[in-house]
């Protein structure tokens, strides 16, 4: 039991035992608090469900895209379509006839074009747009009838038909005039035809 301290004196320090430490509090992390800890698990589920929910609308989309190979566009020019219809869908390439014309040379059916052209990459599943011939492109005779043979010769030339004189006939005007035509005006021809003409002599 320690003396009364006489009024005025300094009050005496008692030392703590040497047995007893002091505990200092110390909040706990940022990470160990449980609400922290739900808010990092909010956040990577929704990110989870996100990725989830993209992939899956991909593949929905765009299946072909993600595992579809690329490959070289082949040459169908000159080929008749079913063919070349054939050759691309070989590379998983589809076909589709944009339009048809004639053409001077290619029969009825043939490719005269093809976008992309030849060698270009393309994945799989994609459209090759194609042009088809409507046949060999035909001309009409003209009408050279009172026109003399030389001048007519010309006027079929321009046609791109070739010409030639196939006969002679008596008659009492002028001679060398085209008095008719084999086949007649209006008659169709293969470009490079020939047309004969009946002159008068």
């Amino acid at each position: 039991m320690s003396a009364p301290t006489s009024p005025g004196a300094a009050p005496e320090i008692v030392p703590e035992p040497s047995g007893m430490r002091t505990r200092r509090h110390t909040p706990p992390g940022l990470l160990a608090a449980p609400r922290a800890r739900r808010l990092v698990r909010d956040l990577a589920l929704l990110v989870g469900i996100f990725v989830v929910g993209y992939a899956i609308a991909f593949l929905w989309l765009a299946p072909a895209a993600m595992f579809a190979k690329d490959h070289a566009v082949p040459r169908v020019l000159e080929l008749q379509l079913q063919e070349a219809e054939r050759r691309l869908a070989q590379l998983k390439l589809r076909a589709h006839v944009q339009s048809e014309r004639p053409h001077p040379t290619m029969v009825r059916g043939a490719v005269v074009s093809q976008d992309p052209p030849p060698g270009v990459i393309l994945p799989e599943g994609r459209t090759v747009q194609l042009e088809t011939s409507a046949g060999i492109a035909q001309t009409p005779v003209p009408d050279v009838l009172g026109l003399a043979a030389q001048q007519a010769i010309k006027v079929i030339q321009a046609a791109g038909l070739t010409a030639q004189i196939a006969d002679s006939v008596g008659g009492s005007g002028e001679a060398g005039v085209v008095t008719a035509t084999r086949p007649v005006a209006g008659v169709v021809r293969e470009p490079g035809g020939t047309v004969g003409l009946v002159v008068t002599r």
